[in-house]
């Protein structure tokens, strides 16, 4: 009776272990660089003309940057490799063909199966050409939540130390709430303009050290006409804007939007928080100048107070791949909200 009693206890033992391995509190952290799409992608069709079409359309060239950056590095693996291997990739866009006729060709989005913080997206067909047509036609959407859970994943770590006492300036003159972390100053705070400013040495990839500076930038002014919301209106308000707080080191130098035959920038109308919002993609340059680098500069209307609230993002960093920090940049300017 007693060795009945004792081999029950083990099996269930057995049985509650299993079932706990099987939760999120036994799955490992998944693992990854800011930035990475792990694609699954059988070996032929990889090499061929469809996987440059997912690597142009996940992650394309980003043509406003003054170096050769890309929106996400892409790292490929066959099926039977990501079988072999740990499955805990963060971010995992999966291709697979099937001749299930139980399974109905179509894409799917799941999280945390092999790890904790992990997303994948599948992409199911009978064929190559299910495969193509319906990467084709969900690549945007695609791409957006990739980008979304990136930013997402960096708003935890910018809340965990706020400057507190900035965030309060900027609540109390200009009546908006923006996340600010720690390491970074209000240098500028009056009626027209706000400047959140970072700078400091870092090392990257072995380098020595170099200096990277980045801002926010928020400037108000009164809604009159939606003529104000179009390209031309909105750069020229940034380039005054920028031109007069934003000097170079010799006489008569300032800030300025480059000219697109330096570098394309692009315009999209989007929703901000389920506000109308115009967003603008660039590069800025300096007048009498060599500095520049990348900005994103997004507007809005304040309906209740009857504003255009712009907030930006730039950065200047020679030395540096530029894309992770503007991200991180991108993501202050997503907690923008109006108080």
């Amino acid at each position: 009776m007693k060795k009945l009693l004792f081999s029950l206890i083990i099996i269930m033992s057995l049985i509650a272990c299993t079932t706990d391995e099987n939760s999120d509190s036994y799955k490992p952290n998944s693992i990854g660089t800011q930035g990475r799409i792990d694609v699954i992608m059988p070996e032929m069709l990889w090499k061929g003309r469809f996987g440059n079409i997912v690597q142009e359309q996940i992650a394309p060239l980003l043509s406003y940057y003054p170096n050769e950056e890309y929106l996400f590095d892409v790292a490929h693996s066959s099926p039977r490799e990501f079988g072999m291997g740990s499955k805990k990739q963060k971010n995992i866009l999966e291709f697979e063909i099937t001749l299930n006729p139980k399974l109905k060709p179509g894409i799917s989005y799941s999280s945390d199966i092999w790890a904790r913080d992990q997303s994948m997206v599948t992409i199911m067909g009978k064929s190559q050409q299910d495969l193509y047509d319906i990467f084709t036609s969900h690549s945007q959407e695609i791409q957006d939540h990739f980008i979304e859970l990136e930013i997402e994943r960096m708003k935890i770590n910018l809340i965990r130390n706020k400057n507190f006492l900035a965030e309060t300036d900027l609540l109390k003159k200009h009546k908006l709430s923006i996340t600010v972390p720690n390491d970074m100053q209000l240098s500028i705070n009056n009626d027209e303009v706000a400047i959140l400013e970072r700078r400091r040495l870092v090392s990257e990839k072995q380098q020595k050290p170099g200096d990277l500076q980045e801002f926010i930038v928020i400037y108000h002014y009164p809604y009159t006409d939606k003529k104000q919301f179009n390209k031309e209106a909105l750069i020229a308000k940034r380039d005054s804007i920028v031109g007069k707080y934003f000097k170079g080191k010799s006489a008569n130098s300032y800030m300025q939007t480059a000219d697109t035959s330096l570098a394309p920038s692009f315009e999209k109308e989007r929703l901000f928080k389920n506000t109308y919002a115009y967003e603008i993609r660039g590069l800025y340059s300096m007048v009498n100048g060599f500095r520049g680098g990348p900005f994103i500069n997004i507007s809005l209307v304040d309906e209740d107070r009857g504003r255009i609230v712009t907030i930006e993002a730039h950065l200047y960093g020679p030395k540096f791949a530029k894309r992770t920090y503007m991200m991180g940049l991108e993501t202050m300017l997503n907690t923008l909200s109006f108080e």
